[in-house]
């Protein structure tokens, strides 16, 4: 198989899952192909950063106003396929009511006139072009379940939706010829849902190349102690409100780095009063980020369980990106940290979630800072283990089998 093609319902820079196995793969001699989305908005940017640096072959379907005609297709077929998906629950209508990129992707796969060998599909609204492809040129194709998508918040038709991510689960991942999962918990729901025995579904974590961080700088013995988080957006719901909340009683001693697109409601209401001790940084690409982490001391992996199920199962990049960059974790109870942080109990403080555990976890490391920069170098050769030019061989290896 020399020729793959990957599908995905988002853009370059939002999707880096893909991104590391189009690099790694066309690296190893096979032509890739990106079919992706350009939004108009702070991620077009940094998608082509990625396209530039990377040479990626892609092809960038319009989602934003500026290109009008598709545009005003794409949502009055969205509204369109929410009353045929009552009428006629098909796949087609349930996949096009989920998202109408959906409706976009099937209009640019019907165009495709160069050899596709395999396909690998991410994001929800990939699966059923994926599957759809799959079938109409028999090749087979891999599904990425990053997320447990039916157990996501959803602010739209919420229990309808949520209905129509558990069929569109149980009508196509059980033709993809090999699944991945972006955490062992997620690939065990999933087997649940479709009946499946367990190890059906591969784990492959949400981690880096290795060489995309730098050994740990040492930081000043008696300077502030500096905790980072960062993530597409920053806003309210992603346990920020409850570490800031925590951070005042210690406004003298730690510094909060902020990496990421800013919600002005947020500002406004959180970081604006504090910004004697919060920064915030405008997006970055991934490697941009991962090149910075090392003057920081604390990654922030807080994910709340009260928003979703998929939060309390959920791996992220960034607790992957922290490790590897030798940061220590103030992680979040959730089952997903707790799984991985059992086997790796140096690495991070477990902490529950609520306003005074996050203040009690804030005060053990500025006690234990000293300790934390000390093993700053153990930690970033033991997060080697992790490095993403390994996990992607387990791809390797489920791709050479087909």
């Amino acid at each position: 198989m020399k020729n793959i093609l990957f599908i995905t319902g988002s853009s370059l820079a939002t999707n880096p899952r893909l991104t590391k196995n189009y690099i790694y793969f066309s690296s190893k001699g096979y032509k890739c192909t990106v079919i992706a989305f350009i939004y108009g908005d702070w991620t077009d940017k940094l998608s082509q950063i990625i396209i530039d640096k990377h040479h990626i072959n892609c092809i960038l379907i319009p989602a934003s106003r500026d290109q009008f005609i598709p545009w005003i297709k794409a949502g009055a077929m969205g509204k369109i396929s929410k009353l045929m998906y009552w009428l006629n629950p098909s796949p087609y209508w349930t996949a096009v009511a989920s998202s109408k990129r959906v409706f976009q992707l099937l209009a640019e796969l019907k165009k495709v006139d160069f050899p596709v060998d395999f396909i690998e599909g991410h994001t929800l609204a990939a699966l059923y072009p994926s599957d759809y492809l799959s079938k109409k040129l028999d090749v087979p194709f891999l599904y990425d379940v990053e997320d447990y998508h039916p157990e996501e918040i959803i602010v739209d038709a919420g229990i309808k939706e949520k209905f129509r991510r558990f069929q569109l689960f149980k009508n196509h991942i059980p033709s993809a010829s090999f699944v991945t999962a972006a955490s062992p918990l997620i690939g065990k729901e999933v087997e649940k849902l479709l009946g499946w025995g367990p190890d059906r579904i591969v784990p492959i974590n949400n981690s880096f190349f290795s060489n995309e961080f730098n050994i740990p700088q040492n930081i000043a013995a008696f300077g502030v102690v500096q905790f980072v988080w960062f993530s597409q957006k920053i806003t309210f719901g992603r346990g920020l409100e409850l570490f800031i909340e925590a951070a005042t009683f210690y406004r003298t001693k730690i510094e909060l780095t902020l990496i990421g697109s800013l919600d002005f409601k947020f500002y406004n209401e959180l970081i604006e009063p504090n910004k004697d001790f919060i920064k915030v940084q405008a997006p970055l690409s991934q490697t941009d980020i991962h090149g910075r982490l090392n003057c920081f001391d604390i990654g922030l992996a807080i994910e709340l369980t009260s928003v979703d199920f998929n939060k309390d199962i959920c791996l992220s990049n960034k607790l992957f990106a922290y490790l590897q960059a030798g940061l220590f974790l103030f992680a979040t109870d959730t089952k997903g940290h707790i799984n991985i942080l059992k086997d790796y109990p140096d690495a991070g403080l477990i902490n529950e979630q609520s306003m005074k555990d996050f203040s009690i976890g804030i005060g053990k490391l500025i006690e234990s800072i000293d300790s934390i920069r000390e093993n700053r170098s153990f930690r970033f050769e033991n997060a080697k283990v992790f490095a993403y030019e390994k996990e992607v061989k387990k791809v390797e290896l489920g791709i050479s089998k087909l």
